[in-house]
């Protein structure tokens, strides 16, 4: 019988210490920090995008994007987020940048798709034409032909 008495003690007391005996005082704060929040995003919502550009690999992956390295250049592969997202309540989120254009010191790339954004971290490296690889091997080879040709007479 003394336990029986003791778990119920025990269970009175949980229950008034419990937040959910104090739920009632507790709401009015919960109410004001969620219309203070509703405002605060309504603001970001309607306050053009600060952010939204990348111009590093810090900046691509906070904007969502993913720094690679291709044999013509480092890359910032981003989502393009558009006008729709182009406020701050958007920025940082990982949905990408705002337009293809003005973003880093090289020219950029939107991908077939036109989705995302070829962002060049790094001058872009330009492979030559056949022309001048063609060029280059005559030369090389008329130069080796006039060695082989040297050493004979010698």
């Amino acid at each position: 019988m003394f336990n029986v008495k003791i778990a119920a003690v025990l269970a009175v007391a949980s229950l008034a210490l419990s937040p959910v005996a104090f739920a009632q005082d507790a709401a009015p704060q919960t109410d004001d920090a969620a219309q203070a929040k509703a405002k605060a995003d309504a603001e970001a919502l309607a306050t053009p995008s600060t952010e939204g550009v990348v111009t590093d690999a810090a900046s691509c992956t906070y904007e969502g994007g993913n720094v690679e390295t291709l044999s013509n250049g480092t890359i910032c592969l981003i989502p393009m987020r558009g006008e729709a997202l182009a406020s701050q309540f958007y920025d940082g989120q990982g949905f990408g940048v705002i337009q293809c254009e003005g973003n880093g010191e090289f020219a950029n790339e939107i991908t077939p798709g036109g989705s995302f954004c070829r962002v060049y971290l790094t001058e872009k490296i330009v492979p030559k034409t056949r022309e001048e690889i063609e060029a280059e091997l005559a030369a090389q080879t008329a130069a080796a032909l006039a060695e082989g040709a040297s050493d004979a007479t010698n």
